[in-house]
């Protein structure tokens, strides 16, 4: 009797779920770097039926009443974003595979595609959060001297100097052996599940894009599909609630005869 509860339970909340994960979404069509989060839905199991529950035919087989519906998972999709240029050399893209390293206050390393950096008064890359961005062999920023900053595609930071090119740094670039190897974090963070081993852009470059100096890369929502699917969710959640109102109108109507 409580099967048609359920089922009508089990639809609003994996539609609630699905609302919330298309909200995240749209709130971060602007986010440098966002890649967006899709969710898949699986069956919940079948009860059979049995000739103790109705008649049934011989042409039916194995009959089972589906009990609903729930959220099997939710997965970042981990697509290009488009570049915007900034003109700024310290706003850094990623073309093609990696994520940037950073340090958190911890003293933990993050992954994020979020390239929005800036010089510190230490004299460090840093994003707005104070993250230092990871550079191998970094010759500290007080060491520079005066000059243009340039950033290869390969990662090197590099100041020229009286016509005299120095490299400071290079950046590395990270990348783990698939996507659930890497835990999202907030803030465009990503934390890397405990026993996880990282190639690097120094190690292995040819496994990475590469780095574009002066441009932001853009968050992968799709807006449009977004909001068709907020429409989508929002129908079908009404639907659902419907059902439940109308199995108890029934039961109860049920109820009267007996």
């Amino acid at each position: 009797m409580r099967i048609p509860y359920n089922i009508s339970k089990s639809a609003i909340q994996a539609h609630q779920h699905k609302l919330n994960h298309v909200s995240h979404n749209i709130a971060n069509v602007s986010t440098i770097g966002f890649k967006q989060k899709d969710v898949q839905f699986t069956e919940l199991m079948h009860n059979a039926v049995t000739e103790q529950d109705v008649r049934l035919s011989e042409e039916i087989g194995n009959p089972s009443l589906n009990t609903g519906v729930k959220m099997a998972s939710s997965k970042n999709r981990f697509s290009q974003g488009g570049l915007t240029q900034t003109g700024d050399p310290f706003h850094l893209g990623i073309a093609g595979n990696g994520f940037f390293g950073v340090t958190n206050a911890d003293g933990g390393l993050m992954l994020t595609r979020d390239g929005a950096f800036h010089l510190s008064t230490e004299g460090q890359l840093v994003n707005d959060r104070g993250d230092v961005l990871e550079l191998n062999n970094a010759v500290p920023a007080d060491q520079w001297g005066q000059g243009d900053v340039t950033i290869t595609k390969s990662g090197e930071v590099n100041v020229l100097n009286n016509g005299q090119t120095n490299t400071v740094g290079q950046i590395s670039l990270y990348l783990p052996p698939h996507h659930t190897a890497i835990t999202e974090a907030g803030d465009n963070m990503y934390r890397v599940n405990e026993g996880t081993e990282l190639l690097t852009s120094v190690d292995n470059p040819e496994a990475f894009g590469s780095i574009t100096s002066g441009y932001l890369e853009g968050s992968t929502v799709d807006l449009a599909q977004g909001i068709t699917d907020m429409m989508m969710s929002q129908r079908a959640y009404s639907l659902n609630s419907k059902v439940m109102q109308s199995t108890d109108e029934i039961y109860s109507l049920i109820n009267q005869f007996n």
